[in-house]
Protein backbone atom coordinates (compact mmCIF):
# COMPACT_ATOMS: atom_id res chain seq x y z
CA UNK A 1 0.00 0.00 0.00
CA UNK A 2 1.70 3.20 -1.22
CA UNK A 3 -0.89 5.57 0.30
CA UNK A 4 -1.35 5.32 4.06
CA UNK A 5 -3.77 8.26 4.33
CA UNK A 6 -6.32 9.55 1.81
CA UNK A 7 -8.94 12.29 2.10
CA UNK A 8 -11.47 12.51 -0.74
CA UNK A 9 -13.52 15.69 -0.32
CA UNK A 10 -13.80 15.05 3.42
CA UNK A 11 -15.36 17.81 5.50
CA UNK A 12 -16.62 18.40 9.04
CA UNK A 13 -19.54 20.77 9.41
CA UNK A 14 -19.62 22.39 12.86
CA UNK A 15 -22.66 24.50 12.06
CA UNK A 16 -20.91 27.83 12.54
CA UNK A 17 -18.03 26.81 10.27
CA UNK A 18 -16.94 23.95 8.04
CA UNK A 19 -13.51 22.37 7.84
CA UNK A 20 -13.06 21.15 4.28
CA UNK A 21 -13.69 19.74 1.81
CA UNK A 22 -10.15 18.34 2.04
CA UNK A 23 -8.53 16.14 -0.60
CA UNK A 24 -4.97 14.87 -0.20
CA UNK A 25 -2.95 11.72 0.33
CA UNK A 26 0.12 10.72 2.35
CA UNK A 27 2.56 8.34 0.68
CA UNK A 28 4.54 5.70 2.52
CA UNK A 29 8.03 6.82 3.52
CA UNK A 30 7.26 10.56 3.60
CA UNK A 31 7.23 13.20 6.34
CA UNK A 32 4.30 15.52 5.69
CA UNK A 33 3.97 18.79 7.58
CA UNK A 34 0.58 20.32 8.36
CA UNK A 35 0.83 24.12 8.52
CA UNK A 36 -1.78 26.69 9.35
CA UNK A 37 -2.92 29.29 11.90
CA UNK A 38 -4.76 28.30 15.06
CA UNK A 39 -8.30 27.22 14.21
CA UNK A 40 -7.47 26.54 10.56
CA UNK A 41 -8.46 22.88 10.72
CA UNK A 42 -5.25 20.97 11.46
CA UNK A 43 -6.50 19.24 14.62
CA UNK A 44 -9.87 18.44 13.00
CA UNK A 45 -8.00 16.84 10.09
CA UNK A 46 -6.01 14.70 12.50
CA UNK A 47 -9.16 13.65 14.39
CA UNK A 48 -10.81 12.66 11.11
CA UNK A 49 -7.67 10.77 10.15
CA UNK A 50 -7.74 8.80 13.42
CA UNK A 51 -11.46 8.06 13.26
CA UNK A 52 -12.11 10.13 16.38
CA UNK A 53 -14.89 11.91 14.52
CA UNK A 54 -16.97 11.10 11.44
CA UNK A 55 -16.81 13.41 8.40
CA UNK A 56 -20.05 15.21 7.59
CA UNK A 57 -19.45 14.24 3.98
CA UNK A 58 -16.64 12.89 1.84
CA UNK A 59 -14.36 9.95 2.65
CA UNK A 60 -11.31 9.34 4.83
CA UNK A 61 -9.14 6.26 4.52
CA UNK A 62 -6.41 5.22 6.92
CA UNK A 63 -4.30 2.30 5.71
CA UNK A 64 -7.03 1.68 3.14
CA UNK A 65 -9.80 1.42 5.74
CA UNK A 66 -12.57 3.66 7.04
CA UNK A 67 -11.11 4.70 10.44
CA UNK A 68 -14.59 5.02 11.98
CA UNK A 69 -16.15 1.77 10.75
CA UNK A 70 -12.96 -0.28 11.11
CA UNK A 71 -11.37 1.63 13.95
CA UNK A 72 -9.18 -1.07 15.52
CA UNK A 73 -7.94 -2.49 12.23
CA UNK A 74 -7.25 0.93 10.73
CA UNK A 75 -5.24 2.02 13.77
CA UNK A 76 -3.00 -1.05 13.79
CA UNK A 77 0.58 0.10 13.20
CA UNK A 78 -0.43 3.72 13.89
CA UNK A 79 1.10 5.75 16.72
CA UNK A 80 -0.37 9.08 17.86
CA UNK A 81 1.09 11.83 20.04
CA UNK A 82 -1.46 14.60 20.74
CA UNK A 83 -0.84 18.28 21.36
CA UNK A 84 -0.63 18.96 25.11
CA UNK A 85 -0.93 15.28 26.15
CA UNK A 86 -3.10 14.63 29.20
CA UNK A 87 -1.32 11.65 30.76
CA UNK A 88 -2.21 10.09 34.11
CA UNK A 89 -0.14 12.08 36.58
CA UNK A 90 -0.25 9.40 39.31
CA UNK A 91 1.58 6.87 37.11
CA UNK A 92 5.29 6.67 36.35
CA UNK A 93 6.55 6.42 32.75
CA UNK A 94 7.15 2.68 33.21
CA UNK A 95 3.65 2.18 34.63
CA UNK A 96 2.03 4.20 31.84
CA UNK A 97 3.87 2.39 29.07
CA UNK A 98 3.10 -0.97 30.68
CA UNK A 99 -0.59 -0.08 30.69
CA UNK A 100 -0.44 1.07 27.06
CA UNK A 101 1.49 -2.05 26.10
CA UNK A 102 -1.17 -4.31 27.61
CA UNK A 103 -3.86 -2.47 25.65
CA UNK A 104 -1.78 -3.12 22.53
CA UNK A 105 -1.57 -6.82 23.46
CA UNK A 106 2.22 -6.76 23.60
CA UNK A 107 3.65 -9.85 25.32
CA UNK A 108 4.63 -9.12 28.96
CA UNK A 109 8.18 -10.40 28.49
CA UNK A 110 8.64 -8.35 25.33
CA UNK A 111 7.21 -5.31 27.12
CA UNK A 112 9.77 -5.55 29.94
CA UNK A 113 12.55 -5.46 27.37
CA UNK A 114 11.01 -2.85 25.08
CA UNK A 115 10.09 -0.18 27.65
CA UNK A 116 13.61 0.48 29.05
CA UNK A 117 15.03 0.68 25.51
CA UNK A 118 12.32 3.11 24.49
CA UNK A 119 12.78 5.34 27.54
CA UNK A 120 16.51 5.42 26.78
CA UNK A 121 15.82 6.25 23.14
CA UNK A 122 13.64 9.26 23.96
CA UNK A 123 15.94 10.47 26.72
CA UNK A 124 13.97 9.99 29.95
CA UNK A 125 15.42 6.73 31.27
CA UNK A 126 16.56 8.56 34.43
CA UNK A 127 12.92 9.43 35.18
CA UNK A 128 11.42 5.99 34.49
CA UNK A 129 10.01 5.63 38.03
CA UNK A 130 9.17 9.31 38.65
CA UNK A 131 5.48 10.17 38.80
CA UNK A 132 4.34 11.92 35.63
CA UNK A 133 2.90 14.76 37.70
CA UNK A 134 6.45 15.68 38.74
CA UNK A 135 7.90 15.71 35.24
CA UNK A 136 8.53 18.87 33.26
CA UNK A 137 6.41 19.77 30.24
CA UNK A 138 9.21 18.68 27.93
CA UNK A 139 9.58 15.32 29.67
CA UNK A 140 5.83 14.70 29.37
CA UNK A 141 6.06 15.51 25.66
CA UNK A 142 8.88 13.01 25.27
CA UNK A 143 6.79 10.40 27.08
CA UNK A 144 3.86 11.09 24.76
CA UNK A 145 6.09 10.32 21.78
CA UNK A 146 7.30 7.18 23.57
CA UNK A 147 3.78 5.81 23.94
CA UNK A 148 3.18 6.56 20.24
CA UNK A 149 6.26 4.48 19.37
CA UNK A 150 5.59 1.62 21.78
CA UNK A 151 3.57 -0.53 19.40
CA UNK A 152 6.27 -0.40 16.66
CA UNK A 153 4.03 1.63 14.31
CA UNK A 154 4.59 2.14 10.59
CA UNK A 155 2.76 5.51 10.70
CA UNK A 156 3.28 8.25 13.29
CA UNK A 157 0.74 11.08 13.62
CA UNK A 158 2.26 13.88 15.69
CA UNK A 159 0.38 17.01 16.77
CA UNK A 160 2.93 19.69 17.78
CA UNK A 161 5.57 17.16 18.91
CA UNK A 162 8.24 19.78 19.72
CA UNK A 163 6.20 21.85 22.21
CA UNK A 164 8.17 22.35 25.43
CA UNK A 165 11.22 20.46 24.14
CA UNK A 166 14.62 22.05 24.90
CA UNK A 167 17.08 22.65 22.01
CA UNK A 168 19.07 19.48 22.72
CA UNK A 169 15.83 17.51 22.78
CA UNK A 170 14.73 19.04 19.47
CA UNK A 171 17.96 17.87 17.83
CA UNK A 172 17.49 14.42 19.39
CA UNK A 173 13.87 14.14 18.18
CA UNK A 174 14.86 15.34 14.73
CA UNK A 175 17.31 12.45 14.39
CA UNK A 176 14.82 10.03 15.95
CA UNK A 177 12.12 10.92 13.41
CA UNK A 178 14.54 10.78 10.48
CA UNK A 179 15.68 7.34 11.64
CA UNK A 180 12.06 6.21 11.91
CA UNK A 181 11.39 7.18 8.29
CA UNK A 182 14.69 5.77 6.97
CA UNK A 183 13.60 2.50 8.56
CA UNK A 184 10.43 2.47 6.46
CA UNK A 185 8.11 4.61 8.60
CA UNK A 186 5.85 7.51 7.64
CA UNK A 187 5.10 10.68 9.63
CA UNK A 188 2.28 13.22 9.53
CA UNK A 189 3.29 16.18 11.69
CA UNK A 190 1.41 19.32 12.67
CA UNK A 191 3.66 22.11 13.91
CA UNK A 192 3.98 25.87 14.28
CA UNK A 193 7.79 25.60 14.51
CA UNK A 194 8.67 26.45 10.93
CA UNK A 195 12.36 25.60 11.25
CA UNK A 196 11.51 22.05 12.30
CA UNK A 197 9.01 21.61 9.48
CA UNK A 198 11.59 22.86 6.99
CA UNK A 199 14.29 20.62 8.46
CA UNK A 200 12.23 17.43 8.63
CA UNK A 201 9.40 17.41 6.12
CA UNK A 202 9.55 16.16 2.55
CA UNK A 203 6.30 18.00 1.73
CA UNK A 204 3.87 20.41 3.38
CA UNK A 205 0.19 21.29 3.30
CA UNK A 206 -1.05 24.70 4.35
CA UNK A 207 -4.58 24.71 5.78
CA UNK A 208 -6.29 28.06 6.10
CA UNK A 209 -9.91 28.79 7.00
CA UNK A 210 -10.78 25.13 6.76
CA UNK A 211 -9.35 24.39 3.34
CA UNK A 212 -6.02 23.41 1.83
CA UNK A 213 -4.54 26.40 0.03
CA UNK A 214 -1.15 24.94 -0.82
CA UNK A 215 0.47 21.50 -0.93
CA UNK A 216 3.69 20.13 -2.34
CA UNK A 217 7.41 20.25 -1.63
CA UNK A 218 8.85 23.02 0.52
CA UNK A 219 10.63 24.41 -2.55
CA UNK A 220 7.33 24.56 -4.46
CA UNK A 221 5.57 26.13 -1.48
CA UNK A 222 8.19 28.87 -1.19
CA UNK A 223 8.20 29.62 -4.91
CA UNK A 224 4.41 29.68 -5.25
CA UNK A 225 4.02 31.93 -2.21
CA UNK A 226 6.87 34.33 -2.93
CA UNK A 227 7.03 34.06 -6.73
CA UNK A 228 10.65 32.90 -6.52
CA UNK A 229 13.47 32.36 -4.05
CA UNK A 230 16.03 34.56 -2.32
CA UNK A 231 19.74 33.75 -2.37
CA UNK A 232 21.72 35.14 0.55
CA UNK A 233 25.34 35.97 -0.40
CA UNK A 234 27.87 36.75 2.34
CA UNK A 235 30.81 38.71 0.94
CA UNK A 236 34.14 40.26 1.79
CA UNK A 237 34.77 43.94 0.97
CA UNK A 238 33.15 44.92 -2.33
CA UNK A 239 31.80 47.95 -4.21
CA UNK A 240 28.48 48.66 -5.91
CA UNK A 241 29.76 47.52 -9.32
CA UNK A 242 29.21 43.91 -8.20
CA UNK A 243 25.46 44.56 -7.79
CA UNK A 244 25.19 45.57 -11.43
CA UNK A 245 27.03 42.44 -12.60
CA UNK A 246 24.73 40.17 -10.60
CA UNK A 247 21.63 42.04 -11.79
CA UNK A 248 22.71 41.23 -15.35
CA UNK A 249 22.51 37.47 -14.74
CA UNK A 250 19.53 35.99 -16.59
CA UNK A 251 16.82 35.03 -14.08
CA UNK A 252 17.77 37.55 -11.40
CA UNK A 253 14.79 39.68 -10.37
CA UNK A 254 16.27 41.99 -7.72
CA UNK A 255 19.55 42.56 -5.90
CA UNK A 256 19.63 44.34 -2.58
CA UNK A 257 22.39 45.14 -0.15
CA UNK A 258 22.12 43.55 3.28
CA UNK A 259 24.36 43.35 6.31
CA UNK A 260 27.51 41.51 5.26
CA UNK A 261 26.49 40.94 1.66
CA UNK A 262 23.60 40.78 -0.79
CA UNK A 263 20.08 39.37 -1.07
CA UNK A 264 19.38 38.18 -4.62
CA UNK A 265 15.78 37.41 -5.65
CA UNK A 266 15.64 34.87 -8.50
CA UNK A 267 12.87 33.68 -10.80
CA UNK A 268 10.63 30.76 -9.92
CA UNK A 269 12.23 27.42 -10.76
CA UNK A 270 15.76 28.86 -11.10
CA UNK A 271 18.79 28.00 -8.97
CA UNK A 272 21.39 30.62 -9.77
CA UNK A 273 23.81 30.01 -6.92
CA UNK A 274 26.47 28.72 -9.32
CA UNK A 275 26.22 31.71 -11.66
CA UNK A 276 26.24 34.16 -8.76
CA UNK A 277 29.27 32.47 -7.22
CA UNK A 278 31.19 32.66 -10.50
CA UNK A 279 30.41 36.37 -10.86
CA UNK A 280 31.55 37.13 -7.32
CA UNK A 281 34.80 35.16 -7.59
CA UNK A 282 35.47 36.53 -11.08
CA UNK A 283 35.18 40.04 -9.67
CA UNK A 284 37.93 39.30 -7.17
CA UNK A 285 35.56 39.52 -4.16
CA UNK A 286 35.82 37.00 -1.32
CA UNK A 287 32.76 34.71 -1.26
CA UNK A 288 32.23 33.80 2.41
CA UNK A 289 28.97 31.85 2.00
CA UNK A 290 26.03 31.44 -0.34
CA UNK A 291 22.66 29.75 0.14
CA UNK A 292 18.93 30.27 0.14
CA UNK A 293 17.74 32.74 2.77
CA UNK A 294 17.03 31.15 6.13
CA UNK A 295 13.90 33.26 6.53
CA UNK A 296 12.27 32.52 3.17
CA UNK A 297 10.13 29.63 4.49
CA UNK A 298 8.79 31.90 7.25
CA UNK A 299 8.24 34.66 4.68
CA UNK A 300 6.39 32.24 2.39
CA UNK A 301 4.09 31.14 5.22
CA UNK A 302 3.28 34.74 6.16
CA UNK A 303 2.69 35.65 2.52
CA UNK A 304 0.41 32.66 1.90
CA UNK A 305 -1.72 33.19 5.00
CA UNK A 306 -1.93 36.95 4.43
CA UNK A 307 -3.08 36.47 0.82
CA UNK A 308 -5.84 34.16 2.01
CA UNK A 309 -7.00 36.73 4.58
CA UNK A 310 -6.87 39.54 2.02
Amino acid sequence: MDELVRFDGAAKDYGTKTIGPLSFSVARGSIVGFLGPNGAGKSTSIRLMLGLMRPSYGEVRLRGLDPVKHHSRALQEVGYSPELPNLQTFLSPVELLTLVGKELSIDAHELKERIPRLLETIGIAAYSDTKIGKLSKGMVQRLSVAQALLGSPSLLILDEPMIGIDPAGVVHFRELFRGFVSGGGTIVMSSHIMSEVESLCSSVMLIHSGRIVSKGTIKDFIESSLGGRTVRVELGPHDDSLLGKIRAIAGVLRVGASEGGLDVAVEKGRDLRGEISKEVVGSGVDLLSIGFSRSEFDDAYVSATRSEVD
